[in-house]
């Protein structure tokens, strides 16, 4: 086994397989044992081959070379910690929905952000390239929001991770009881 520079996890060997009986899940507090082994199979097969996919761009871009497991993830924790700060996310999420919105659509939308806050979160996003500001030459100008064809992939890249967390988390609200 080696170690992943960016996600700093063990990384199993070539043609590795998990036994049968590893795909269901642990008995913890809040964690669901009864997904169906074929679809957690399925999932593990996903994760692998996604850290087979990280460890190639990595060596493709050079960035193996050149930086450190620690370097890698600082680098990741940084990012993380902008993308999936309070309110980041929502606001990405919101945008996701297919929205183009202007600011007080947004704000109304999110709740108690003040304008101020919301305002900071969308320019940090716009400079990640997540979000695009289009301003009209009106009176008084208008502005909407929209995800960038990047935003739009980096949501895409986090929807099997999401849905992987839905259906193995047991406290999750069921959306047919509300």
């Amino acid at each position: 086994m080696t170690i992943d520079p960016l996600t700093t996890e063990l990384v199993r060997e070539p043609g590795f397989r998990r036994p049968a009986s590893t795909t269901t899940l642990s008995p913890l507090p809040g964690l669901r044992t009864d997904v169906d082994p074929s679809i957690a199979g399925r999932f593990a097969e996903f994760a692998d081959e996604c850290s087979r996919f990280s460890r190639e761009i990595v060596e493709r871009s050079g960035t193996a070379a050149t930086a450190t497991t620690e370097e890698h993830t600082r680098l990741n924790m940084q990012i993380a910690r902008t993308v999936f700060s309070k309110w980041s996310i929502d606001i990405l999420a919101f945008l996701f929905t297919g929205r183009v919105a202007r600011f007080q659509e947004i704000k109304k939308a999110l709740g108690p952000i003040s304008s101020r806050v919301l305002s900071l979160k969308l320019s940090r996003l716009e400079h990640l390239g997540l979000v695009e500001r289009t301003v009209f030459d009106t009176r008084p100008p208008r502005v909407q929001y929209a995800l960038t064809p990047r935003g739009r992939r980096v949501a895409r890249l986090g929807e099997p991770v999401f849905l992987y967390l839905r259906l193995t988390e047991s406290s999750i609200v069921r959306t047919d009881l509300i």
